[in-house]
């Protein structure tokens, strides 16, 4: 039996099936296949583990009023799962802002860690006397940045009602005859559940206030830890190419 390394593959086939020109509207590869090509495309099924959530709005930045009157002021990471400066959700998931004043003009950059642990950054638009919720999905919480003072007393962290932000994006074999919203299984508690709500992800590139690309979970139970298992893409794209912001780290997502 040979064995073969496979790298930076965009697509991975294997099996005895012949990829001819018309897989090409059946699976959506355009020109990546051609006649000379055998085999199925490939997922994997990832099991992932997510924790229940429960809302904490300071759990990141704990009530403060930015005031140094310039552009670019950091909040202070102090709230309840603060850590020497690093705030970590309590799952994958989104990142919400409250205000007690008029603070629509505002905008506020989050600088984090998404799913797979890679840089990520947000700029969400400040809230108006409310709590809002950004789009991208972090894990953890490493800079708060205003555009400049705030009206109001910001408080930064999580809501139980969000969706939970999976590692990868879904891939379905069968795209034409499959949604990739059926490719997945899901246990709250101890429970098989059929009625939450699974996106499986896209291919538009992040930009500073879009959502990531990845596949993300809403569950009906938000107490409940849960698991959720799906049929994932292999390439590196699948992982989603992530936004990033000049004033963080980043590094290859190879």
């Amino acid at each position: 039996m040979s064995k073969h390394t496979i790298s930076h593959a965009p697509v991975i086939l294997a099996g005895d099936g012949n990829a001819l020109n018309l897989a090409d509207s059946f699976f959506g590869m355009s020109d990546e296949l051609g006649n000379t090509l055998r085999g199925i495309r490939l997922g994997v099924l990832v099991h992932e583990f997510i924790q229940g959530g429960g809302d904490d709005n300071a759990m990141h930045c704990a009530s403060q009023t930015p005031a140094a009157g310039t552009a670019d002021q950091d909040l202070l990471i102090n709230g309840t799962n603060a850590v020497d400066g690093v705030s970590r959700n309590l799952f994958c998931g989104r990142v919400s802002i409250t205000s007690s004043g008029g603070d629509g003009a505002r905008t506020f950059t989050i600088l984090g860690d998404d799913a797979n642990g890679r840089p990520q950054a947000e700029e969400i638009a400040g809230p108006a006397t409310t709590t809002l919720e950004g789009l991208k999905h972090f894990t953890k919480i490493r800079r708060v940045i205003v555009d400049a003072d705030t009206i109001g007393a910001i408080q930064v962290g999580q809501l139980e009602t969000g969706p939970r932000g999976l590692r990868r994006k879904c891939v379905d074999p069968l795209q034409t005859f499959l949604p990739k919203s059926q490719m997945h299984l899901a246990v709250e508690g101890s429970t098989v559940v059929i009625t939450g709500s699974f996106d499986g992800g896209n291919d538009t590139a992040q930009t500073a206030s879009n959502a990531d690309q990845r596949a993300d979970y809403q569950p009906v139970s938000f107490t409940q830890d849960m698991e959720v298992i799906y049929l994932a893409d292999l390439s590196k794209e699948g992982m989603g190419v992530n936004y990033t912001d000049s004033r963080q780290d980043t590094f290859s997502a190879i």
